[in-house]
């Protein structure tokens, strides 16, 4: 069974996301905790990228 990459794996950028939320939760920093809420959205859109690359066969690199 192939290893999967970390960019289809909808999981691993999920998992990234909420990490990056728990940080920026302990933040006092505004303009620090936005940035990671931005990043943690980044995040989330590449889960769901990853999710359709799941779905389709048509990417051969995961």
């Amino acid at each position: 069974m192939k290893e999967k990459k970390a960019f289809c794996d909808a999981k691993h950028w999920r998992r990234r996301a909420e990490a990056t939320r728990s940080k920026a939760a302990s933040l006092d920093s505004e303009r620090s905790r936005d940035r990671l809420i931005k990043i943690a959205e980044e995040y989330e859109k590449l889960a769901r990228l990853a999710e359709g690359r799941q779905a389709s066969d048509n990417e051969p690199e995961c």
